[in-house]
C-alpha cells in the first residue's frame, strides 16, 4: 500500500512552501462540504417524500383534489418551494465548484484569500462555467493532478497500463459530469437568480386527470429578457427528484475529489500520487486497490484539522458579548485564518 506520511516531512514542506493556510482551508472545506451535502440530501429526500404523499392523497381523495381546495393548493405550494430550495442549493454547490476549480487549477495559494466580491467576480464565475464545457480530457487530468504512471516503478508494465486506462476512464467521467453540471447551471441560472432576488414565482398550481387519477403540477417563474417578459416552467415529479439526485451526486463527488486531490498533491510534495478515489466501474475497484497497494512512493493520509481560537483580552470579550446580545452578530477586525498568527502560535502535524 502507499507509504505512511511522515509528519515532520509534511510539516517542513507545507510550512516551507507557503501552504499552511491552504492546507488548513482545504481540510476545513472538505469537512464543510460533507455537511452541505448532508443538508442537500435531506432536502431531496424530503421532496421525494412529499411528492409520494401527494400521489397517495390524490389516489385516495380524487374528488376532493380540486383547484378551489385551499388545503390541496397549500400542499402543492409546499412541494414547489421545497423544489425551488433544492434548485438553489444545487446552484450554490456548482458555484462552489466553479470558484474552487478555477483557483486550484490556476493558483491554489490564492484559495484561502478568495472571500470577497473583488476576489472572484460573477463575470469570472460565468467564464469558469464556460471552461467546464470547453475543457479537454488533458485539462481534467492536469487539474485533478492525475499522475504520470511511469513513475510508479513498483508496477509491472501490465499494471501500469491498466492503471493508466482506469485514470483515463475516470477523467472521461469527470469531463462528462462537468458538461452536465454546466447544462444544469445554464438551464436554471435565471430561475435561481429570480428565486434569490424577487418574488416572481407562481406556485400551488395543479391539474388533475380524474379518470387516470394522475396529477400534473408545475412551478412558474417570470423573467424579463430584452424588455420582454417570459415564463420558465419547471416540472414537479419523481423524475425530477431522480434528476436532482444525479446532479447533486455529480457536483458533490467532483468537489470532494478536487479538494482531496489538491491536498494529496501538497502532502506528496507536488509529485505524482495515486488518487484516493477514481470514477470507475465497480468491477474494476478491486483491481485498482490491488495496484494502489503496491505503490510505495506516495502517501495517502486521512485529513483532519483542529484550530484553537485563543480568547481575546477581557475588554474585547465584554464588547463581543454586548454586540452578540444586542445585535446577534459580532464583527472581529481580524482574520481567523491569518497566516502570521498561525505560524506564531505554531502548526503541528500528526500521523495518519
Amino acid at each position: 500500500m502507499v507509504s505512511k506520511s511522515d509528519p515532520n516531512k509534511v510539516s517542513k514542506f507545507v510550512c516551507g512552501n507557503n501552504y499552511v493556510d491552504v492546507y488548513i482551508f482545504l481540510i476545513t472545506s472538505l469537512d464543510n462540504l460533507r455537511n452541505r451535502g448532508s443538508l442537500l440530501d435531506k432536502s431531496i429526500k424530503g421532496l421525494q417524500e412529499k411528492i409520494q404523499k401527494m400521489i397517495q392523497k390524490v389516489s385516495a381523495e380524487t374528488q376532493a383534489i380540486v383547484p378551489e381546495n385551499l388545503e390541496a393548493s397549500s400542499m402543492f405550494k409546499d412541494i414547489h418551494y421545497t423544489e425551488l430550495e433544492i434548485i438553489q442549493q444545487l446552484n450554490i454547490l456548482i458555484e462552489l465548484l466553479g470558484v474552487n476549480y478555477h483557483l486550484i487549477r490556476t493558483n491554489v495559494r490564492d484559495l484561502p484569500k478568495c472571500i470577497g466580491r473583488k476576489d472572484f467576480s460573477p463575470e469570472q464565475l460565468h467564464h469558469e462555467f464556460d471552461y467546464f464545457k470547453g475543457q479537454t480530457l488533458t485539462d481534467v487530468w492536469n487539474n485533478f493532478h492525475y499522475p504520470n504512471t511511469v513513475r510508479f516503478s513498483e508496477l509491472s508494465d501490465e499494471e501500469n497500463n491498466f492503471l493508466k486506462e482506469l485514470l483515463s476512464r475516470s477523467a472521461a467521467k469527470i469531463l462528462d459530469a462537468f458538461k452536465e453540471l454546466y447544462q444544469f447551471q445554464k438551464n436554471f441560472r435565471q430561475v435561481y437568480n429570480k428565486y434569490k432576488h424577487t418574488l416572481s414565482e407562481f406556485t400551488g398550481v395543479f391539474g388533475l386527470d380524474k379518470v387516470r387519477k394522475q396529477v400534473q403540477t408545475h412551478i412558474y417563474v417570470r423573467h424579463k429578457e430584452d424588455d420582454k417578459v417570459c415564463t420558465y416552467v419547471i416540472p414537479v415529479s419523481l423524475d425530477e427528484v431522480k434528476y436532482f439526485n444525479e446532479i447533486a451526486a455529480r457536483a458533490y463527488l467532483i468537489v470532494q475529489n478536487l479538494l482531496d486531490n489538491a491536498l494529496l498533491h501538497i502532502v506528496n510534495e507536488e509529485k505524482d500520487f495515486i488518487p484516493r478515489t477514481l470514477f470507475i466501474e465497480k468491477v474494476d475497484e478491486a483491481k485498482f486497490k490491488e495496484i494502489a497497494d503496491k505503490v510505495q512512493c506516495c502517501v495517502m493520509p486521512s485529513f483532519t484539522s483542529k484550530m484553537i481560537v485563543r480568547l481575546p483580552d477581557q475588554k474585547s470579550i465584554e464588547e463581543m458579548n454586548k454586540e452578540l446580545t444586542e445585535r446577534h452578530i459580532y464583527k472581529m477586525n481580524n482574520d481567523i485564518l491569518d497566516l502570521d498568527s498561525l505560524l506564531k502560535e505554531g502548526v503541528t502535524f500528526s500521523k495518519d
